[in-house]
């Protein structure tokens, strides 16, 4: 035990007087963030928004909500391009066979309520059916949940006939869609994170340098305790500067990181378990340093453009769509947005909780196994 906290004090103080790491994993993030954040800002106003297509999907509502309040709206027209359906199994389908649409939104009749006494000012059920994350999908969530209370009030206070068809609803959005900062700084530290997957491939390459791996896997004695200690402490020091990454760009450059940061911090501490892990797997798979490093930037590369870490993107291809909603850093991306813009669509984030597990899981498992095939001619100089 001495020797397996020998092994992560070293190896935490050697990442630690590094400063060409700390100058990439931690200062170069930071400097980005707040050049991306404020070159880009421009692109981020809502009146940059690119139209959004949705489905409107209307069930034995008469008159129609969308003919006698929605196509007048100015906010609703300069936002969306809507699809109106009669039939809600008729409009899943084409949002299921279609990546084009971001959300079906179906308006019901209020159950309390019957044609003789309906009008579109109220009374009426919401129904939002959207892919779990989806950024733009939450952006609808918020136009039509201010779009319903603002109605329900105004019932109250107009007759039908003198109820405003056009509302500007520009200062209740105030907040709740990122600015350029605020994207860029969850980026960023997704961004980082995955290409903390060198700490795991460090792990490797350290011990086959002094010729020591082969004694970590092979010996009776199991001295992988000191393997493991210095993996661990590689996700330890991963997962410090990205906290530290989070909590500058909170209180230096008030980038929006929601109310629920512990939530951030716990998804975050995974997410860094994953990129270690992911290290590790990649580094035994490959046994060659330098094609280690490939196949790792390739991927953060690849991974953080089709994600949106860069720049934002729409992507029409059905099967990139699908690769990008797989990918672990995709799913922490939209699950850090979902806590912070919509921190009540808590099954999201759970899933990818329970994603990045079994993800890190079957890292390790096939790790194991890929070690007990260790031969003494491999990582050799």
């Amino acid at each position: 035990m001495r020797a397996a906290v020998k092994a992560f004090l070293y190896t935490l103080k050697e990442n630690a007087m590094s400063i060409p790491l700390l100058s990439i994993m931690l200062i170069f993030p930071i400097i980005l963030i707040f050049i991306l954040g404020t070159a880009l800002s421009g692109y981020f106003k809502q009146v940059d928004i690119p139209k959004m297509n949705i489905i409107i999907v209307e069930v034995n509502l008469k008159p129609s909500i969308y003919d006698t309040i929605l196509k007048y709206d100015k906010t609703f027209t300069k936002l969306f391009n809507a699809e109106v359906f009669a039939s809600k199994s008729a409009a899943l389908k084409k949002f299921s066979s279609s990546n084009k649409y971001v959300a079906v939104v179906t308006f019901k009749e209020h159950q309390r309520n019957n044609h003789s006494n309906y009008s579109p000012f109220g009374n009426f059920d919401i129904e939002i059916t959207s892919k779990g994350g989806s950024q733009e999908a939450g952006f609808v969530k918020v136009y039509f949940n201010i779009f319903a209370n603002y109605y329900k009030f105004a019932r109250s206070i107009y007759s039908p006939s003198d109820i405003p068809k056009s509302i500007n609803f520009e200062s209740a959005f105030s907040g709740r869609f990122p600015r350029a900062l605020d994207y860029y700084a969850v980026a960023m530290v997704v961004m980082m994170a995955l290409y903390g997957s060198f700490g795991g491939i460090a792990v490797i390459e350290e011990e086959r340098k002094q010729n020591t791996l082969i004694r970590l896997f092979a010996s009776p004695k199991n001295p992988q305790i000191i393997f493991v200690s210095k993996a661990f402490a590689q996700m330890v020091f991963l997962y410090i500067q990205l906290c530290l990454i989070v909590l500058f760009s909170k209180y230096i450059y008030q980038a929006n990181w929601g109310e629920n940061l512990w939530i951030i911090f716990l998804l975050l501490f995974i997410y860094s378990i994953f990129a270690i892990l992911f290290g590790i797997f990649i580094a035994l798979i490959s046994k060659n340093y330098i094609l280690s490093n490939v196949i790792v930037s390739s991927f953060a590369v690849i991974s953080t453009f089709l994600a949106g870490g860069y720049v934002r993107i729409d992507i029409s291809t059905k099967f990139l769509s699908f690769l990008r909603d797989i990918l672990p850093n995709c799913a922490v991306q939209s699950a850090f947005f979902t806590i912070i813009y919509n921190p009540s669509e808590i099954t999201h984030v759970k899933n990818v909780f329970v994603y990045l597990f079994l993800l890190c899981l079957i890292i390790v498992l096939t790790s194991i196994l890929l070690m007990r095939k260790v031969k003494l001619w491999q990582f050799s100089r």
